[in-house]
């Protein structure tokens, strides 16, 4: 979907308060430290999250679907990554058992038709210990934007931006169904964050700081293999 603007996107998302200000802090707050971890980036875009990955000491690999964002994102980082062209919706066959400490999939999972297939290819190429940190829309933000029922599952396309033709397809569904899939792929909830924006929005973007303080705009979640 991203390929057509690409570029345009990733300028964008750089330096985007829903971006740079709200959802990257959130991520990578939930993964922690991760000096010396190998960490599986997933849709990993223009490589915004990974390049922090690795400048935190992680070895960072994953893949995006774009081919022009996996080559933004080895610009990135400096051709230190082992990004790879691949979509979300086929098995990650290249990646053994067991690969990655920390697997990440920041604002993507939506797009997925068949989720649970995704997540469970991500459990499995976690280590022993390992977790999945992921963020989506949040279903509150989506029904206040979309209306019809909150409860309703479907996909829906529309403009990733109200000021650009980017258009998108992405899933709607209510919180109780998003936390079942996690569920039917082997996790278990770790954390759930329903993040506020870095003080810095309030003095770069005061209309989004003070929307963002009253209703998310995304949630994320920690999420740990459930045992056995």
């Amino acid at each position: 979907m991203y390929e057509r603007f690409a570029d345009e996107y990733a300028a964008h998302a750089e330096v985007s308060p829903y971006n740079a200000l709200y959802d990257r802090p959130a991520v990578l707050g939930l993964a922690g430290d991760v000096r010396g971890m190998t960490v599986f980036d997933a849709a990993c875009g223009p490589g915004l999250y990974a390049a922090e990955l690795q400048e935190r000491g992680a070895r960072v690999l994953g893949c995006d679907a774009s081919p022009r964002f996996v080559e933004l994102a080895r610009e990135r980082t400096g051709g230190r990554a082992d990004l790879r062209v691949h979509d979300l919706a086929e098995p990650l066959d290249w990646v053994p058992d067991g690969t990655a400490d920390l697997a990440v999939l920041a604002l993507a999972i939506h797009y997925l038709d068949d989720r649970v297939a995704l997540l469970k290819e991500l459990r499995r190429i976690l280590a022993p210990g390992g977790a999945l940190v992921l963020s989506t829309e949040h279903p509150m933000s989506k029904w206040l934007r979309l209306g019809g029922s909150y409860f309703d599952v479907e996909a829906v396309e529309e403009s990733l931006s109200d000021e650009r033709d980017w258009p998108i397809r992405a899933w709607r569904m209510p919180l109780t169904d998003i936390c079942g899939e996690f569920r039917t792929a082997g996790f278990l909830i770790d954390e759930l964050l329903e993040p506020r924006p870095v003080p810095e929005m309030a003095e770069s973007h005061p209309d989004d700081h003070a929307l963002l303080n009253q209703v998310p705009a995304f949630v994320a979640f920690r999420l740990i293999p459930r045992p056995g």
